[in-house]
């Protein structure tokens, strides 16, 4: 009788209706997911420690690229990887730096797609979502037009030539604002543009929705404020470029291209990491109030969810990430949409396991993105990778869409 009871119990327990079973299935859900992040983290670091150790433009016509100098390359990066990181040789610090740079920021760009999506219910939301591109370039043209020149020069010609250390001892000789601004002058200009942008949009729509942030009218005004801001953009770069000389046209084409600031050093590498990783701590502290939210504002605000103050502090970190990323590492905040989705895909909606598997899936893109810029391969440059961010991301959604078509999906958002 014993074990006949203890039969009818399991059986109960398997049954669909149970709350037990229901538990169970829940737990082995969140243990595959889990398992599922663990494997994209591991993914993400062999990526980044790949991208510190392959070989640049091994696709040039004038490299004769073979296994031996592959293994030799390679072999010759680790070396000096060692030594940077014992503080024994700055050989390759840029590179590395690079390297650790674009994984942070593509980690940031990627968290804050899946945070604005979930903020705002909204599958079309982005880190450009709100004019943050728009207003990135917007900075660096008024830098390049009127503040390039404001502040200590340096008191040799540019045009001549200039030891490295005369280059250090002005920049030693200068106060700490001084040094900032003759360091990281653009950059900072490119960051207030983002704030000056978002700004707009966001107290536009607060206006008109009553106080509130309705996702729609979010992401409508974002876009045509965006396009207003890139008209601009547009018609100085036109009108600048005829007029200005040799140097302000290779200037605006920096900011045409989206370029990325290819060499790094440690200090730079501090001043961009620092404040994307108090934004991401801060951002996966709120993750709950995400997962409620995705659910339906009603139903975040029956759990105690403030969903307004929960989307302006959303706004807020995710401007600061974006801001910080595109201003140092060029205009590729569109990996951070792609890297939502492709997430989404593969661990699902909740939030405690989407932020941290989009944090990977951007770091992941952008290392290799920033690597193909530097391959050698044919029309590829260092020095737009927010043009190759474009094309790689916009082919990663298509097949992402396909393979969803032919697994009988009919294209909805879960």
């Amino acid at each position: 009788m014993a074990k006949h009871a203890k039969q009818t119990s399991r059986i109960q327990a398997r049954t669909s209706g149970n709350e037990y079973a229901q538990a169970e299935k829940q737990r082995r859900g969140m243990r595959k997911e889990s398992y599922r992040v663990m494997l994209l983290a591991v993914l993400c670091l062999t990526v980044v420690v790949g991208g510190m150790l392959a070989p640049t433009y091994i696709f040039t016509a004038s490299n004769e690229f073979t296994l031996s100098v592959l293994i030799d390359q390679v072999s010759f990066n680790f070396s000096n990887l060692i030594g940077v990181l014992i503080g024994n040789s700055d050989l390759g610090e840029q590179r590395f730096m690079g390297v650790m740079v674009c994984a942070v920021s593509g980690a940031a760009l990627g968290m804050c797609g899946s945070a604005y999506q979930g903020a705002f219910n909204n599958p079309l939301a982005a880190p450009k979502t709100l004019g943050v591109m728009a207003g990135g370039a917007l900075g660096a043209l008024v830098y390049v037009l009127f503040l390039q020149n404001v502040g200590p020069q340096p008191p040799f010609n540019a045009s001549a030539s200039y030891s490295y250390e005369q280059q250090l001892g002005w920049l030693a000789s200068l106060n700490p604002l001084e040094w900032l601004w003759v360091n990281y002058g653009r950059c900072l200009c490119s960051v207030v543009g983002c704030f000056v942008v978002v700004a707009f949009v966001v107290f536009l729509t607060t206006v008109l929705g009553g106080g509130k942030l309705t996702n729609i009218v979010v992401v409508i005004f974002g876009q045509i404020i965006a396009a207003a801001v890139t008209a601009i953009i547009a018609f100085a770069r036109y009108y600048f470029t005829v007029d200005g000389g040799t140097d302000m046209v290779h200037d605006l084409r920096e900011i045409e291209n989206y370029t990325m600031i290819y060499s790094y050093h440690f200090l730079d590498m501090l001043i961009i990491v620092l404040p994307i990783l108090v934004c991401i701590i801060i951002v996966l502290a709120m993750r709950r109030r995400l997962t409620l939210i995705s659910f339906g504002d009603d139903v975040a605000n029956t759990m105690g969810v403030s969903v307004n103050a929960t989307r302006y502090i959303m706004i807020a970190v995710c401007t600061i990430m974006t801001a910080w990323a595109i201003s140092f590492c060029g205009h590729v905040a569109y990996l951070g949409f792609i890297s939502a989705h492709l997430a989404r895909r593969i661990v699902g909606s909740d939030f405690r396991f989407l932020l941290p598997a989009s944090l990977c899936t951007g770091a992941t893109l952008l290392t290799i993105i920033q690597w193909l810029c530097q391959s050698g391969l044919p029309y590829t440059s260092p020095y737009a990778a927010g043009v190759t961010c474009s094309i790689v991301g916009a082919a990663i959604f298509i097949i992402m869409v396909v393979a969803q078509y032919r697994k009988g999906g009919n294209g909805e958002w879960r």
